[in-house]
């Protein structure tokens, strides 16, 4: 076997991002953004006209425009409406969107799934299940394998109109349709988790109750729950562990929130109360929560608590974006070294709030575009932008951390990111001394297939970028030792290469 060809990115030590900018600002609109694995920019918006369509536009990392697409829908009592766009691992480009019937007082036909290759041409598209059962999208997500996941919504043969997943293969072909019969409601999110499920939170069309459920990636329900009284949307993550977190308000309480961990059956292991008005959670590459919201019911700000498996706080922020007041929160991310971007607006600015993974606020940027609707990180750590414009925010740095403290507390070999992966994911690992360090990688038989870091580093966090492009799919580990005159460290994780 040739050697890896590894260290595609490192950080010596690691960088803390402490302040922000606007690298660029382009007048083009879109209700969602996604960045390639090369830096190019993709947003998409629709035409609310009679035969109105979608358009997706690219733009290079520096925001020169490329080309902007679009599938030419002629009949004058429709139009098309944009929900979604993503990347695939190929650099296609997914959209999704609705068929809307009716102009002054439209309504939903059908939902529609596009897929373009990164030259603009149009490779397919579905209009899905038929071009006017009343279905709806929500969002996409892509798989390792490029199949395509859509949530939505539509009438399903023994409950009605209810949440459903429709999976498509890459060639656009469904591959299978899961309607959600006991009774979540509609859709408001959905996403992977770590062990290769999906969670999904709904919620009544009528009343003020919320509904969650997990399923896996054929499509088979793993559990269900409904009937969860809540006065605002609420939202799932999950971990490694098959454990999920579900977020709802908490009804006894003015400005109280409900995280709620279940197991991989469903059956609840913790329920704690929280004092903010949280709508979002996920999970970043520590395997632990972060949950954002609002100061309190009413009240404009972004307030932000990371817990740890046991339900305790680890950190929390109650007013991260300071004087600015944020309201209309939209879209919530974590990167690769646990920062959390929140992206919202005040009205007349689109706005992207940063806390920093050891919980202390990293900076809040506005720029014109009336509010946000969508964020994105790119591999540099750069973010970007849509809403009333699409925009580019660049990070500049200060100082050794990456959001863990300066000089870590000890030592830490943590959980590759992504995985799975295909074919490079990022090791990263924190030492507190100087320490000799060596990183091995072993498929499942114990056979080492590459020493890809061997040599002397300064106390610090690192990261390091493993590829395994010669590497047949399967389970591997990977192996720190640390050692130096001031302590010794070996550790052992698990990830999975998916082809």
């Amino acid at each position: 076997m040739k050697p890896l060809y590894i260290l595609i990115f490192v950080m010596l030590p690691a960088l803390l991002y402490s302040q922000a900018s606007v690298n660029w600002l382009q007048d083009t609109r879109g209700v969602s953004v996604a960045v390639d694995n090369s830096n190019n920019v993709y947003t998409v918006d629709y035409d609310y006209n009679p035969a109105g369509d979608i358009y997706l536009t690219k733009r290079d990392l520096n925001g020169n425009f490329n080309w902007v697409r679009s599938f030419d829908q002629t009949e004058n009592s429709k139009w098309e409406k944009a929900t979604w766009v993503t990347t695939d691992n190929s650099g296609n480009i997914i959209v999704t969107g609705d068929l809307m019937s009716g102009y002054s007082n439209p309504v939903n036909a059908a939902g529609i799934i596009m897929k373009f290759d990164p030259s603009g041409n149009l490779l397919w598209r579905n209009v899905f299940e038929n071009s006017f059962d009343g279905s709806y999208t929500k969002k996409c997500i892509v798989d390792i394998d490029n199949n395509i996941y859509v949530l939505g919504a539509g009438p399903s043969v023994s409950f009605g109109f209810t949440t459903k997943v429709t999976k498509f293969s890459s060639a656009g072909s469904v591959v299978w349709t899961y309607y959600n019969d006991s009774g979540i409601g509609v859709p408001v999110n959905f996403k992977f988790t770590p062990d290769n499920k999906i969670v999904i939170a709904s919620r009544s069309v009528f009343g003020s109750i919320n509904g969650y459920a997990r399923l896996d990636l054929n499509g088979n329900p793993l559990w269900s729950v409904s009937g969860i009284a809540s006065l605002t949307a609420g939202d799932a993550a999950g971990d490694s562990g098959g454990n999920s977190y579900l977020v709802f308000a908490d009804n006894n309480s003015n400005d109280g929130t409900v995280v709620r961990k279940v197991n991989p059956s469903g059956n609840t292991i913790w329920e704690n109360v929280f004092s903010f008005a949280g709508l979002r959670v996920e999970v970043g590459n520590d395997n632990l929560p972060v949950v954002s919201g609002y100061p309190n019911r009413g009240t404009f700000g972004s307030s932000f608590v990371k817990l740890n498996s046991n339900g305790g706080i680890v950190w929390q922020n109650p007013d991260a974006d300071s004087t600015f007041a944020l309201l209309l929160h939209a879209q919530m991310k974590i990167d690769q070294y646990n920062n959390i971007y929140l992206a919202a607006g005040t009205l007349t600015q689109m706005a992207v709030c940063k806390v920093n993974s050891n919980g202390t606020s990293g900076w809040t940027v506005t720029m014109p575009g009336s509010y946000a609707n969508g964020i994105d990180i790119s591999n540099d750590n750069n973010v970007y932008v849509v809403g009333g414009y699409t925009a580019k925010i660049t990070q500049t740095f200060s100082g050794i951390n990456s959001g863990y403290n300066t000089v870590p507390a000890g030592f830490e070999l943590h959980q590759n990111f992504p995985n799975p992966f295909n074919p490079s994911t990022h090791i990263t690992f924190s030492l507190p001394f100087n320490s000799e360090v060596a990183v091995t990688v072993c498929d499942i038989s114990g056979k080492e297939v590459s020493s890809f870091i061997n040599g002397f580093f300064e106390k610090g966090n690192y990261s390091f970028t493993f590829n395994g492009s010669d590497l047949a799919s399967g389970v591997y580990f990977y192996r720190l030792a640390a050692s130096g005159p001031d302590g010794s460290f070996s550790d052992v994780k698990k990830m999975n290469l998916l082809k």
